[in-house]
């Protein structure tokens, strides 16, 4: 049977109480009850398992919602993966950007930072970056990861440069000579340690972005030969590092 996952950033030995939303989830959508075995993850690599708790029985006989209150009996720490990969990305339109954050995350995408670029239609906030948290926590549920990715928003591309330093940088891009990230991969496998890739806005970069992002030491690399969408650029991205990360790391 599939381990149920919930959230509680509190997590701790003992009994438990979830907060609302999680709690609706747990018993309307998941239909959880007394005795169900749960594992509980705080995003930050700790694990707790225990099964839910009855409610007392005078909170039975009130018609007023009851928090729900695990008990946590055991709780194991997952290290931080040893590879690491930031997208940096423009924002998308509608609930585009909302899969972008929800499938890069199960693919392990460590950080994603929303930048401004030139050609930018959808400018984002500190706002966006807490909406997305929660799309990130769903995922994580969904897919059994212990650690949630960083969701940074509303800085320039320089300031997303310079949050990257020391980062093999790569620039999805058109160019014809570039090679084909597959490729980049499989010859620079030391590389998928410490990786960050840019995803322009579908506008494209503008040249004192490229000038900016090849000072910065930024290597060209091919995605597919059209034009693709910020975010099935940004997946293609995650899907082929994912696909070379040891399963250990």
């Amino acid at each position: 049977m599939r381990e149920t996952w919930l959230y509680c950033p509190t997590l701790r030995p003992g009994p438990l109480t979830l907060a609302d939303s999680e709690a609706r989830h747990a018993v309307q959508s998941l239909r959880l009850r007394a005795g169900d075995a749960v594992t509980v993850f705080d995003g930050n690599g700790h694990l707790g398992r225990g099964a839910i708790e009855a409610p007392s029985t005078a909170a039975s006989k009130t018609n007023r919602r009851q928090p729900l209150t695990l008990l946590v009996e055991t709780i194991q720490t997952i290290p931080r993966s040893t590879h690491e990969l930031t997208l940096i990305v423009p924002g998308c339109k509608g609930a585009r950007l909302d899969w972008l954050i929800e499938k890069g995350t199960e693919l392990g995408v460590s950080r994603f930072i929303l930048a401004e670029f030139e050609h930018s239609i959808v400018r984002t906030g500190p706002q966006h970056a807490r909406k997305l948290e929660r799309t990130a926590i769903e995922a994580c549920k969904q897919c059994h990861r212990a650690w949630l990715p960083q969701i940074e928003s509303g800085g320039s591309l320089v300031a997303a440069i310079a949050a990257v330093a020391g980062a093999t940088l790569l620039v999805a891009h058109l160019e014809p000579e570039a090679p084909a990230l597959a490729s980049w991969l499989n010859t620079h496998s030391s590389a998928t340690a410490r990786l960050a890739a840019v995803i322009g806005p579908e506008g494209g970069l503008s040249a004192m972005e490229i000038e900016a992002l090849r000072l910065a030491g930024g290597q060209m690399i091919r995605l597919a030969k059209h034009v693709l969408r910020v975010e099935t650029a940004a997946l293609a991205v995650a899907a082929c590092w994912a696909a070379v990360v040891p399963a250990a790391a």
